[in-house]
């Protein structure tokens, strides 16, 4: 018998009949894990966007700048769900001028950098966060719109900062 038939042939091992029965599964742990799976599910049934305006980043972007575009909805949510999203098919938006998209888009990158660890905590966890506006679309138009998408909808910014819904209080 070659030294590889030995490996495979339980019998030719000294100790392998030992080694051969697997420690028992506590079944506990397994019913555990099954609950936990089921709540991922219900989770990952409802996304949540962070919605706001530009205005309520007083305090983080230029003054003038938040002042100019005070209005303009602004939002929050985990890339993977911006699939979901059929705010521009619902509410098509008129060209941007290049430079002032790119300058609102920068201020909420720098925002969602900034903020992540908070952004996170009212959205999950995520390796990257998507974020924002639309020019010439309402607030409410925006709020309906993601409601319609299934998303919940949390209002938690704040000069700059975000709060979440629970802590508005303190």
């Amino acid at each position: 018998m070659s030294t590889m038939d030995k490996r495979r042939d339980p019998k030719a091992q000294g100790r392998a009949p030992e080694q051969e029965e697997p420690s028992p599964l506590d079944e506990g742990e397994l019913d555990e894990g099954e609950e936990g799976e089921e709540e991922d599910d219900e989770d990952e049934l409802a996304p949540t966007v962070v919605l706001g305006r530009f205005g309520d980043l007083r305090g983080f972007a230029d003054a003038t700048l938040v002042k100019k575009y005070a209005e303009r909805p602004i939002w929050f949510l985990i890339e993977d769900d911006a699939d979901l999203m059929e705010l521009f098919v619902r509410h098509p938006e008129k060209p941007v001028p290049r430079g002032a998209a790119e300058t609102l888009l920068g201020v909420l990158r720098s925002f969602a950098a900034a903020e992540s660890e908070a952004l996170q905590g009212v959205l999950g966890p995520t390796d990257q966060i998507g974020f924002g506006y639309h020019e010439n679309a309402s607030f409410d138009d925006v709020v309906a719109s993601f409601e319609e998408d299934g998303f919940e909808v949390a209002f938690a910014l704040y000069e700059g900062k975000v709060v979440p819904e629970d802590e508005d209080d303190e």
